[in-house]
């Protein structure tokens, strides 16, 4: 059988560097042993990845209930403090509060020198028209067990605030990024008060509802760059933008009434950690009730919940299929017994990531809290058993004789 430990490249290049994307691609040859070796390869990061999920899963949920337990514990403890006058009998407690958020000396960008009375936070967000990558496979089996990929890289000009690095790009010549003169920063103000109140800049940090900031008309463009509707820009024309070209925009959060539900510290107000370790520091826009702030603070975490179980469901099937896929590629000589192999191989890792995923959530609450484990335990068995009888085959009745 040839090929077996070979690679063959095959390169088909279209760069006319117009306005449209621009494309490179790539045509491989992998032989079938060589395949089966990395299957082999593969089957060890999946034992890895299996081993990844079992910890984030059982990880999360240590995570959601010692949340959830300083979120209850943080909501019993509570005490309404007054907007207008400190209590220092207070201080070392979470306390709860709404009013004005002012500052004597507004945020300013320290690269642009870009200031206005009543800004408590000023976020710079700085974009460069860049050339950036991306990636499309196509892979074909063939007869024999070898694999054809032919792969298609294509380049395309976009806005980014991120700095796109071009020397690492398949086809890095025609498609060269410079770096980028300035980044996006966030600059906030100091001595920032709620009433009487201190705010420190941990606490600060919590604070969102960023908005629209229109530069004020004494502002004055820096070298090389130009004021226009949205902030500033580099570059000779802004509606036929070139690579290397850079606009500047901003955000920022106004004064204006705020809650806040934090720990008093001699006159200020801080992140406030709970006896876990969890650390409680909520802030809203405008005078939202403490249960209300605490209910969309619960709601959070859990949708950080969820999504990191559906992170590790999916590490533990991906880990599942290559365990399983070295199975595939054995019977790769027949491309056909490969594919259905290999859907076989990703049913039965479903079929076993899917229990297996609720089995680890489980025991971790088993662990963290046992009334509802035992529970969510015993509800598996009752559904299992039940999946069972449904699709338990339908007894013969026996057919008299003579008919």
């Amino acid at each position: 059988m040839s090929n077996d430990f070979s690679e063959s490249n095959d390169f088909s290049e279209s760069n006319d560097f117009s306005d449209g994307p621009d494309s490179v691609t790539e045509v491989t040859t992998t032989g079938w042993l060589q395949r089966l070796f990395g299957s082999v390869l593969g089957l060890l990061v999946g034992v890895v990845l299996l081993i990844l999920s079992v910890i984030l899963l059982w990880a999360n949920e240590g995570r959601a209930v010692s949340a959830l337990r300083a979120l209850q514990s943080g909501a019993r403890q509570l005490v309404e403090a007054n907007p207008a006058a400190i209590d220092p009998a207070l201080d070392g407690k979470l306390v709860h509060l709404s009013g004005r958020m002012d500052t004597a000396a507004p945020a300013r960008d320290p690269v642009f020198e870009v200031s206005a009375p009543g800004v408590l936070r000023l976020k710079r967000v700085v974009e460069m028209y860049q050339w950036t990558e991306s990636k499309s496979t196509q892979t074909h089996k063939n007869l024999g067990g070898s694999e054809t990929k032919e792969t298609t890289y294509t380049y395309t000009r976009q806005w980014s605030q991120e700095a796109v690095d071009s020397s690492r790009f398949h086809e890095a010549n025609g498609h060269r990024n410079p770096s980028m003169p300035v980044h996006s920063q966030t600059t906030d103000s100091t001595g920032v008060t709620l009433g009487p109140y201190r705010i420190e800049p941990a606490l600060l940090d919590r604070v969102g509802g960023f908005e629209p900031f229109a530069l004020p008309n004494t502002t004055a463009a820096p070298p090389d760059y130009r004021k226009d509707a949205n902030g500033f820009y580099r570059g000779q024309d802004s509606g036929a933008p070139a690579i290397g070209d850079v606009r500047v925009s901003y955000q920022a959060v106004p004064v204006q009434t705020m809650s806040v539900v934090a720990a008093q510290t001699s006159g200020g107000l801080a992140p406030f950690r709970e006896a876990g370790g969890y650390t409680i520091a909520l802030v809203d826009r405008g005078a939202v009730p403490a249960a209300e702030m605490f209910h969309e603070k619960q709601g959070e975490e859990r949708l950080v919940t969820w999504a990191l179980r559906l992170a590790g469901f999916v590490v533990m099937l991906i880990g599942l299929c290559l365990i399983a896929h070295p199975l595939g590629v054995l019977v790769g000589v027949i491309p056909v017994l490969e594919t259905i192999v290999g859907i076989g191989t990703f049913l039965m890792a479903l079929t076993i990531a899917l229990p297996l995923t609720f089995t680890v959530i489980a025991l971790a609450w088993v662990a963290h809290r046992p009334l509802i484990g035992v529970g969510l335990i015993a509800a598996g068995i009752v559904l299992g058993y039940l999946a069972r009888q449904l699709y338990r085959p339908s007894p013969r009745v026996p057919v008299p004789a003579g008919r």
